[in-house]
């Protein structure tokens, strides 16, 4: 297991420098003079030209991709920063090292996704084993029609509906503040993620008040999360009952619970397994329009702004931390995919 999980992640070093590569030549290539925007529209020629040097935007895109990649060595430095080094430069717009910036809103999006990811999985997996024992009826017809559904809608649309129901309309829920209410003192906590950090401390008011900020993002990214895994569920669980295993299962007096639990369920989770970890590493990714319409603190804002303001060291931050979500990811659902299958060899 450990010579596969080095070989895996080994393997991961061309695919990302080749990331690397791909998010530098299109970040430059957006339209925008961060230097401009990082002096002001009052600033001077002069100024601006000043900034550019500084922050060594005048060199070529070979050299400026060099720096960014082995640090100042391309230009006969000392060997200090550069990606090998794990200095992933300096954000233009907020002035503080990017690595800082991603490290501090990263727990809010793992949070939110985490969230996301569990409402899915509780919502996605009974209902596609409900779905498939109760085939063809009205159980089945609902299940195809949130499948459907969920397909069609985007997060970011339901995110502005479930806005205007419960913040507007009902005022049951808090509106699009962030992860607390403005002015309030996040809980202690090594984590980052304000739920677990307040249920551990037993602060318990802070703990009521982030259930209710996350609740709508939750439901958000994770209801178009619901339609592939209820889908594939329903359609494994299918299979699964047809199988030859199952009818001796129930001939020998197997029923209930203990059918559906033990041995439908467990042998239909794979594909399950497979999906939920392709949609949570992008739902990590991807989650810059519901962050932002939530005004969620977390990565996803975070690159949306930078994109904004042609930040280019944080953009390309952000790809970066997409690619490696999905990559490591993948390795997961392979790893996950063994435990639960015992068929499943990794060789």
């Amino acid at each position: 297991m450990l010579s596969y999980v080095t070989r895996r992640l080994a393997a991961l070093i061309p695919i990302l420098i080749g990331v690397t590569l791909l998010a530098f030549i299109v970040s430059h290539a957006l339209p925008g003079d961060p230097a401009r925007q990082y002096a002001g529209i009052n600033a001077s020629e002069a100024q601006v030209e000043a900034i550019r040097e500084r922050l060594g935007l005048n060199e070529s895109l070979p050299v400026q991709y060099c720096v960014y990649m082995i640090g100042d060595t391309c230009l006969g430095g000392s060997g200090k920063g550069g990606l090998i080094r794990g200095d992933l430069g300096e954000s233009i717009r907020t002035g503080f090292s990017v690595a800082q910036d991603v490290g501090a809103r990263l727990p809010a999006t793992i949070e939110m996704v985490a969230a996301g990811m569990l409402f899915a999985l509780v919502v996605a997996l009974p209902l596609g084993v409900w779905a498939a024992v109760r085939k063809g009826k009205l159980l089945d017809r609902f299940c195809r029609f949130i499948s459907t559904l969920g397909v069609a809608v985007p997060d970011f649309w339901l995110a502005m509906i479930l806005l205007l129901i419960f913040f507007i309309v009902l005022e049951w829920l808090p509106g699009p503040v962030g992860r607390l209410p403005i002015g309030a003192t996040p809980p202690d906590g090594p984590t980052g993620l304000y739920v677990i950090d307040s249920l551990v401390s037993g602060d318990w008011e802070t703990f009521r008040t982030a259930v209710k900020h996350l609740l709508l993002p939750m439901v958000a990214i994770g209801f178009p999360a619901v339609a592939p895994i209820l889908r594939l569920t329903r359609n494994a669980t299918l299979s699964v009952l047809n199988s030859d295993y199952i009818a001796f299962g129930r001939a020998a007096g197997l029923r209930g619970a203990p059918l559906y639990l033990k041995y439908v369920l467990r042998n239909a989770l794979p594909g399950a397994v497979t999906m939920a970890g392709l949609i949570a590493g992008y739902m990590i990714g991807g989650a810059v329009l519901v962050e932002r319409v939530f005004s969620w603190p977390g990565v996803g804002l975070y690159g949306y702004n930078s994109l904004i303001n042609t930040d280019y060291p944080a953009i390309q931050a952000y790809v970066l931390l997409s690619a490696v979500t999905y990559t490591v990811m993948f390795l997961a659902v392979d790893l996950v995919q063994s435990v639960i299958d015992p068929r499943v060899r990794l060789k």
